[in-house]
């Protein structure tokens, strides 16, 4: 099926652990804490997570996790947690309760295989059975993999996908070489956000489509967020998912998408000084992966004069989730690095 004029270039925002959290499974799923505008008694945190990951490949077990994670007036045998399902297909936003429990027990929910019929956004709520006690709601995407994708997604200004606040950074979605060219002015090209935060789909601002692509220049504002990004028309057809993370000081540099096994893989650390704005690479960086140091700047490692990290001959072993960090500027966020196969030559 052809990816048709109707291509959408979808944003989900879902909130980012930052270095030395715990582990790789976590990645994009620590929520910050916001205060209620109200007097309530009683505020409960809920945190969301899935096992291994959130985003997967049809066929795969999935654990998802609804609980609560501060509840300093112990409410949690009285409120109930709903973890609830909504389907974002296009045309298609049906939302389904699938799963409730008291809040001090949580919810654990398994997807055992997981289906395209699976993906969609997840979200930890409450019943709303105790007004007067404040639950913090938590929306995230489950993405499960087309294989293959229709189109290919890419970051065109950056070999990253963590940028600084008010640092443009450009996007564009590769359409198939048989698919007629896509007009600026034809209906049904758009551009949408999903906002991790209210769990709704809204129109972005400014695209441009031209010789089978699609693009987008985005200048993020809001610090401390992980987005995915991905292609998709009305059809459904999708392209591979981007994930992007918005941060204040530090940023690694890694790339976005899958590399060859055997290629050869720089990670660089960025930092933003607070007072000048000013962005450079750090000689004194320190790299993880999984949340474990792997190497540092003193004599250990194939590092070059600049400080930068190289990862010879990468081979699937070398898959993982990976930060830098800096004694002077703190961690960066996570960013996954995939390994594919190098084809079997005949």
């Amino acid at each position: 099926m052809r990816l048709a004029s109707g291509l959408l270039c979808v944003l989900v925002s879902a909130v980012s652990a930052q270095s030395g959290s715990d582990g790789p499974s976590s990645h994009h799923v620590q929520r910050r804490d916001a205060k209620p505008q109200s007097n309530y008694t009683g505020v409960i945190g809920t945190k969301l997570q899935a096992f291994p990951t959130w985003f997967v490949s049809a066929g795969s077990d999935v654990t998802i996790h609804c609980k609560a994670h501060t509840d300093e007036k112990k409410y949690g045998d009285k409120v109930y947690l709903h973890l609830a399902w909504t389907d974002m297909r296009p045309g298609n936003r049906t939302k389904k309760i699938v799963a409730s429990r008291p809040a001090s027990a949580g919810i654990t929910y398994e997807l055992n295989p997981v289906t395209h019929e699976h993906q969609g956004v997840y979200t930890c709520d409450d019943n709303g059975s105790l007004p007067e006690v404040y639950v913090l709601d938590w929306h995230s995407m489950l993405w499960v993999e087309d294989a293959p994708p229709k189109a290919s997604m890419d970051v065109l200004s950056h070999n990253r996908s963590q940028f600084f606040s008010n640092e443009a950074f450009t996007l564009g979605c590769q359409l198939p070489d048989d698919n007629a060219p896509v007009e600026d002015d034809e209906v049904g090209l758009l551009l949408v956000a999903f906002n991790d935060w209210t769990g709704t789909v809204t129109e972005c601002p400014g695209q441009v489509s031209s010789d089978h692509r699609l693009s987008s220049t985005i200048t993020p504002v809001y610090l401390d967020s992980y987005s995915l990004y991905w292609c998709e028309n009305p059809a459904g057809d999708r392209s591979n998912s981007l994930n992007v993370s918005i941060a204040s000081v530090t940023v690694l540099e890694s790339p976005p998408l899958p590399v060859m096994e055997g290629e050869d893989v720089m990670l660089r650390c960025f930092q933003r000084d607070r007072k000048t704005k000013e962005i450079s690479s750090s000689f004194h960086a320190s790299y993880y992966k999984n949340s474990r140091l792997i190497d540092n700047r003193f004599g250990r490692g194939p590092f070059d004069q600049e400080g930068n990290f190289t990862l010879r001959a990468v081979t699937k072993a070398d898959e993982g989730v990976y930060t830098c960090k800096m004694p002077e500027a703190g961690g960066s966020f996570e960013s996954w690095l995939s390994v594919k196969a190098r084809p079997v030559e005949e």
